[in-house]
Parts: structure tokens; C-alpha cells; sequence
């Protein structure tokens, strides 16, 4: 445990390497290549065949950051994160296992702004491109009762990325990704719905610091009910939430951290999401509370998505 400046300086120096890994930007848990809390309700449920474009939307903007025994440090860090993640998505009509085959690709742009007042530090970086994620194989199925999803990406290092300036819309390694999930649906019409989506992720060396992040998992999951306005109007409220954990040591000490200092977050919050069927149009909002964070930001996100399929 560190104490007084000591406490200050580290809570200071392990920004550098946290900041960057706001996800590109999409939002939240830190230390992650992936969106902590972008999917809640029918988080594991890929769309029918076709094409769908989906933009992301999320502003995270927290004032804590919390040590590796959960406590705040004062370092009086003042972050605000926007993105605007740009998904686009082809589901064919192959079958492989009797499950739709899909690929799809996200591009997110990035805006952050950081104060530490601790330190007198200021950085910012505007709305620009940060590492892109490639998803070429991914197998969704779908059933009476329940659907499932299983698939491979890999996140490319296509942001800017200087670990001197902790608003780097990159974040400087290479990440593979592997997505499992499932929907239950608790009566025949499917109007309720369970579902829990996990992402565990591989990190590659960090350019810069030549760190490698350790392995992560993260779990969103929903609750939610379907219901019919009129013909054209569906809405579905629910409950959301996710986790997020960091499975093994960084392979080092970084600027200001310890290698065995592993990150951990939770969130849980309520989203709805409205369909207009005329359109093949939604919108869901989704807003989380994150707690229990440790060796990371804790405070809270907000994510707006638009959903057009054809």
C-alpha cells in the first residue's frame, strides 16, 4: 500500500498506460481493447441475414481512480471519452453447423480529454481513428427457444499511439478476440429474454513500453421484455450489466505499475431499445454504474445505438 506523494506519483504514472486503453475510445473498463458495457439485453443474438450497419455512441466520463485494494487516489483526474464506433455487418445465408456464417468490421473514432491536476497534466486529442477490430468468421444460431453465437477477431493497432501522451486515440498492441454467447428466452412469443455474452482477449507486446497486457474476460449480459406499441412500434426495456476481469499479470512492470496488479470492473444499469418495423430501424440507450473497480477508473457511461438493417 502507498501513502501520500508516493500514492500520488503512481496513481499519476499508471495512467499512462491506462488511458490509452479506453478502448479505442468505446468506452468504459480500461485496460481493454474491447467496449465493457457497449451490449446489454439480446447481447448474444446476431441479427437474420442481410446487411446492418450499427454506430455506437458512447461518452464515459469518470472522476475516480481506484488502487489495487479498490480505494480512491487522489490524484484528481478529470477524463472525458467520446466515441463513435462504426460497425458494419454481413450476415450470408451460408450455413456452417447450421448456424449463419457473418463477418463484420468496426471503426471507432475517438475523442478524449485528460486532467490531472496532481500533476498540473493536461492532453487532449480530438476525433480521430483508433484501432480498428476484424471480425472474419462468426457463427450465429437461432432456435425456438434460444440463440448462440461464437466467433474470431482480431483488433489491429491502427490508432496513433505515443505512450507519452496519455489522450492516444491507440492503444499500441495487437488483441485476439474470442466471442461465446447465448439468448434464452423465457416464454414461446420470445418476448422475455435472457442473455450473457463473453469476449476473452489475447494481447500482444505494447509497442513503446514493451509490455504485454495480461489476458481478459469480459461478461455483458441483459434482461429484457418485448413489447408491441402497435404494427409498427416495438419497445423493449431492460436490465444490463457486465464485468469485467483481467486474467493474468502484464509481462512486466510499466511506467508507474505493477505487473501483478490486475485490473477488475462490474457495471449495472437499464437500457431500451426501440424498433420501428417499417424501417428496420432502432435506437437503444443504455446507461451503466460502474463499482467494485480495481487498478482502473471507476464512474459512469452512457451509450446510444443505431441500428439499420436492409
Amino acid at each position: 500500500m502507498l501513502n501520500g506523494k508516493k500514492q500520488i506519483r503512481a496513481g499519476v504514472s499508471c495512467l499512462a498506460l491506462l488511458l490509452g486503453c479506453v478502448c479505442n475510445g468505446e468506452a468504459a473498463t480500461l485496460g481493454s481493447h474491447y467496449p465493457f458495457g457497449a451490449e446489454g439485453v439480446l447481447a448474444a443474438t446476431a441479427p437474420p441475414p442481410g446487411f446492418h450497419y450499427r454506430m455506437y455512441n458512447t461518452w464515459y466520463s469518470p472522476t475516480t481512480l481506484k488502487d489495487n485494494s479498490g480505494n480512491d487516489l487522489p490524484v484528481g483526474l478529470d477524463l472525458n471519452v467520446f466515441a463513435s464506433v462504426h460497425r458494419f455487418i454481413h450476415v450470408t445465408d451460408v450455413k456452417i453447423l447450421g448456424a449463419d456464417f457473418l463477418y463484420d468490421a468496426l471503426v471507432p473514432l475517438v475523442d478524449k480529454d485528460v486532467t490531472i491536476s496532481a500533476s498540473n497534466y493536461s492532453d487532449s486529442h480530438s476525433l480521430a481513428v483508433g484501432d480498428i477490430v476484424l471480425e472474419p468468421f462468426v457463427l450465429s444460431w437461432h432456435k425456438p427457444r434460444w440463440d448462440a453465437t461464437a466467433g474470431l477477431a482480431v483488433i489491429v493497432p491502427s490508432g496513433e499511439y505515443n505512450a507519452g501522451e496519455l489522450a492516444s486515440p491507440g492503444l499500441g498492441y495487437w488483441s485476439g478476440m474470442l466471442t461465446l454467447g447465448a439468448t434464452f428466452y423465457l416464454d414461446e412469443k420470445k418476448t422475455w429474454s435472457l442473455s450473457a455474452l463473453t469476449r476473452t482477449l489475447v494481447n500482444g507486446e505494447q509497442e513503446d513500453t514493451n509490455v504485454t497486457p495480461g489476458s481478459e474476460l469480459v461478461v455483458e449480459y441483459g434482461l429484457g421484455k418485448e413489447i408491441a406499441i402497435n404494427n409498427n412500434f416495438l419497445m423493449r426495456p431492460g436490465i444490463a450489466g457486465c464485468a469485467y476481469w483481467q486474467l493474468e499479470d502484464d509481462s512486466d512492470n510499466g511506467p508507474g505499475t505493477l505487473a501483478d496488479e490486475r485490473k477488475r470492473a462490474y457495471a449495472i444499469g437499464g437500457e431500451i431499445n426501440f424498433f420501428y418495423i417499417p424501417m428496420l430501424l432502432q435506437l437503444n440507450l443504455r446507461a451503466l454504474h460502474e463499482y467494485g473497480a480495481e487498478n482502473t477508473t471507476e464512474g459512469a457511461q452512457f451509450v446510444a445505438t443505431l441500428t439499420k438493417s436492409w
